[in-house]
Formats: C-alpha cells, sequence, structure tokens
C-alpha cells in the first residue's frame, strides 16, 4: 500500500484524494504516510553521521524556533509543572506536512520514563498521556517517583491510539530530596520533531508536493 501512496503523492495527490484512489481512509492513508517518515528519521539518526551543510533560517523563522519549547518547573519532590510554546511556524508546518488544519486534532501532553534507556520514542519504561484543551497552557504532573528520569512531549493525536509529537522537554532526573533538571545526553534523548527539519522544499522525503483538495 504504501508503494501505491508514494506513487500517487509523487504525482501531486492529497490524502482524501488518495485515500479515494485506493478504496481507503484517509486515515489509514496518513498513518502509512507517517510511519514511513518516522522510519526514514529513525534510519537517519541511526546512520554514521555526516557532514551536514546546515539551512540559514530567516529572521522571522529564527525567532519562532526560540519558541518552541517545554519549560519544567519543579513544585515538590514528586510534582513538577510543564508550560509550553508553540509557534505558529510549526504549527503551519504540521498542517502542511499532514494536510490537514492543526486545530482539527487534539493536543496531548505524554509524560515518559525513560530511566536506563535510550529514548527513541517508544521505548520509555512506561508513559502516561493527558488531553489538552486550547485553554491549556501548562500542565501540573503529580506522583513522579524518586530516582527515575522523565521526559514530556507536546504533540497531536492523528487518531484515538497514534500520537505524533512536536515538542519534547529536556530529561528531568527526580530524587528524594528533589527534583534537577538536566539537558539531554548527546548519545541518549533526541529532539523533538525531528521531521520538521526535513519538511522543506529540498526534503529527502523525495521532494513531494502537498497537491490540492
Amino acid at each position: 500500500m504504501i508503494d501505491d501512496i508514494i506513487k500517487l503523492r509523487r504525482r501531486g495527490l492529497s490524502f482524501r484524494k488518495i485515500a479515494r484512489e485506493l478504496d481507503t481512509t484517509v486515515g489509514k492513508v496518513q498513518y502509512q504516510w507517517t510511519k514511513l517518515i518516522q522510519n526514514k528519521a529513525k534510519r537517519s539518526i541511526e546512520e554514521p553521521s555526516q557532514k551536514i551543510i546546515p539551512v540559514q533560517k530567516t529572521d522571522k523563522e529564527a525567532a519562532y524556533a526560540e519558541e518552541d519549547k517545554i519549560t519544567l518547573t519543579p513544585v515538590s519532590n514528586d510534582k513538577v509543572i510543564a508550560g509550553w510554546k508553540l509557534s505558529v511556524y510549526k504549527e503551519n508546518m504540521a498542517a502542511q506536512f499532514f494536510d490537514r488544519p492543526i486545530d482539527s486534532w487534539r493536543k496531548a501532553l505524554r509524560i515518559y520514563d525513560v530511566t536506563g534507556v535510550i529514548f527513541n520514542g517508544e521505548n520509555a519504561q512506561s508513559d502516561h498521556e493527558v488531553a489538552l484543551s486550547e485553554r491549556d497552557k501548562e500542565w501540573t504532573f503529580k506522583g513522579l517517583k524518586p530516582g527515575r528520569v522523565y521526559c514530556i512531549e507536546l504533540g497531536i493525536k492523528l487518531e484515538e491510539d497514534q500520537f505524533f509529537p512536536l515538542l519534547r522537554s529536556s530529561a528531568l532526573h527526580s530524587s528524594d530530596a528533589a527534583i534537577e533538571k538536566f539537558p539531554p545526553p548527546k548519545e541518549g534523548i533526541q529532539k523533538a520533531a525531528e521531521w520538521s527539519e526535513n519538511v522543506s522544499t529540498y526534503t529527502y522525503y523525495e521532494n513531494i508536493d502537498e497537491g490540492e483538495d
């Protein structure tokens, strides 16, 4: 199925048109496409590092990038407040990427226990998800266990059981005395939403236009 989707995307068809062409649902097409992108991103992380020529961002894009972050404020030994800023720039990229307005999905937060693992988005010891409303700008997580390492992601729900991350926090280490924040290790927790660095005119995802409805 994914081969057919790639061929149709090369022809500029939208997800809705592809679904009609393949006699399936838009959700299934989006799922297959998202899985393809995530697998390519995962392979690019695992491949030996190569010399990368950075793409120069405009002042406006750089300003937006500074807004894209999750801040963690410890409250007590077992409690932390997560706040976030998601720029219009990243929201628009996600909307274009999935061919659907960002506000058509429900936003959600996930907290992961990543103690003892090199977190790749799928191998956490455990996780907990909370649904957000448009009014929510921060969330308090309670019941953190001592001696554990946590990280938090902000994302959107593509399907009831499918979460797509947009932002990821730094690692947070809980102890008996206090909760401390540490930057993620270089070989450990990867930056969230690395797909956003590849969604451009010169993407290695085969330079496919979004197409018309």
